[in-house]
């Protein structure tokens, strides 16, 4: 008897089940639109040096080279009729937009010798994601999925509010960051709940299925973008939506899962009790009271360090957890065998993009294509590692072995917007060679990590050492043969 056999007999899934599931998923789109939201209110715009509308532009503005093609200086002037020296915009900057149409670029000039300060602010949204994956996933583990889910579901609107008055650089920058913490703690206690909510059977689908909304969320949200043209309301609009979820946060209950294995069996019963009225379906008391009975036996006997409460050092100390949250650092992809091929092909195909000519526009268009496939592939690995991950670490310290996972994907996050400057300043073949290279590394090493495909969560730190290194052998699951763990 396992807390899985408990939760299986409260809904296969149940109607409570996909109404929390569809509940806690819309984080996942209204999250995604505050992920993008940079690509759109801090867009790449055009500019030139401010000059009288009499002046002859093509005698006071010296033209350049850049991607193989001329193009007007938009950081320069000739000095006077000198078109030997150029100086910097003395005027400031003119931008080609639509009447009507702003973004943080043309409102606080990042551009020039400020351009590097648009791709700063995605890097501190990412410093932020990278804080509150660490600070969410141990307060969850600590005080519970609920309280730190209904503290933090209340943020980004206020946050929102703030940034559509900010008048500075600085402020935006700053509640940015801050939207990123709470945004990416709203992500990991969400998914966390969902997963010791479902089924065994029903956990992939579970995973599967926010990524198909993540996606949806970046479809929708750039069409909406497409269609407001202040960033302000931009802006606005990706946290607002967060008020739907403030509605019926009071409904939400606690993980049981996260209530038993901390003895709250009085709640966790009452938990229970709830989402078996609300299915219709009679309340499974002797499972219940197997299940209890169990998780107290299992306590007396487990070591100390398994009643007690975790951070990320505790990933550390086990050298089982410690070698595969390691290759994870890497990694943080999908389970072994897909994961091994999506990284094999999309690093491939990002090296081949990187190594072709840019001189012509049927290979440029090429190029396009494979670098969209090279995308793909990392989408497809992307699209399983929060189920992959959360399998492999036990309830007592899941939400922090997610968090790890989450810190170090968004280290990525943090470097990529400066890896684009480093394209600027040297060649694109030069991101493409260095995403393709990380990509075939991550899939070597995921060959390193446990199978977790059809197995039961685990509750202890001993239970997570129990699960064993698979074998492929055959076909489906009868081809899994269970060999001693490895890591």
């Amino acid at each position: 008897m396992t807390t899985d056999t408990l939760t299986n007999s409260l809904g296969k899934p149940g109607k409570f089940q996909v109404l929390l599931w569809l509940y806690l998923s819309a984080i996942w789109i209204y999250t995604s639109w505050n992920y993008l939201a940079l690509a759109f209110i801090g867009a790449k715009t055009k500019h030139h040096c401010t000059v009288a509308n009499s002046t002859d532009v093509s005698r006071i503005v010296p033209m350049e080279t850049k991607n193989g093609k001329s193009e007007w200086d938009g950081c320069h002037l000739f000095d006077g009729y000198n078109t030997s020296k150029k100086i910097p915009c003395p005027n400031g900057w003119t931008y080609d937009l639509p009447e009507g149409e702003s973004t943080i670029i043309s409102e606080w000039d990042l551009v020039c010798d400020n351009a590097y300060r648009a791709h700063l602010s995605t890097t501190m949204y990412f410093v932020g994601v990278t804080f509150g994956s660490l600070v969410f996933g141990s307060l969850s583990d600590k005080f519970g999925r609920q309280l730190v889910f209904r503290f933090a579901i209340f943020s980004p609107f206020v946050l929102g509010l703030f940034l559509f008055f900010v008048k500075n650089y600085i402020a935006f920058v700053v509640f940015r960051f801050f939207l990123g913490v709470v945004l990416q703690g709203l992500q990991i206690v969400s998914f966390t709940m969902l997963v010791e909510i479902f089924a065994t059977r029903y956990r992939t689908f579970t995973s599967i299925g926010l990524e198909y909304l993540w996606a949806i969320g970046i479809m929708t949200f750039s069409l909406l973008s497409y269609l407001i043209k202040d960033w302000h309301y931009i802006q606005l609009m990706a946290t607002a939506a967060f008020l739907f979820q403030i509605v019926l946060v009071w409904f939400l209950p606690e993980s049981i899962r996260w209530l038993l294995i901390n003895n709250r069996f009085d709640q966790a019963e009452k938990v229970a009790k709830n989402i078996s009225s609300f299915n219709k379906i009679p309340f499974p008391q002797e499972i219940f009271n197997k299940t209890v009975n169990e998780i107290g036996d299992s306590q007396k006997t487990a070591n100390k360090s398994d009643i007690k409460s975790y951070t990320i050092a505790d990933i550390f100390r086990s050298s089982v957890l410690r070698k595969r949250s390691l290759i994870m650092m890497v990694v943080w992809f999908g389970r072994r065998r897909p994961l091994f091929v999506y990284c094999l092909v999309g690093g491939t195909v990002l090296i081949i993009a990187g190594a072709l000519p840019k001189s012509n526009q049927d290979v440029q268009t090429l190029v396009t294509v494979l670098v969209i496939g090279g995308r793909m592939f990392m989408t497809g690995s992307f699209g399983t590692i929060y189920i992959y991950t959360s399998e492999l670490y036990p309830t007592v310290i899941r939400n922090v072995g997610l968090g790890a996972g989450v810190f170090w994907a968004r280290i990525g996050g943090i470097a990529a917007p400066q890896i684009l400057l480093l394209g600027i300043y040297t060649s694109q073949a030069v991101i493409l060679f260095l995403f393709g290279g990380l990509l075939l590394l991550s899939g070597a090493l995921a060959l390193l990590l446990p199978e977790t495909l059809n197995l039961k969560l685990p509750e202890t730190l001993e239970d997570a050492k129990k699960i064993k290194f698979m074998s492929f052998q055959g076909h489906g699951n009868s081809g899994l043969l269970a060999l001693e763990p490895v890591l």
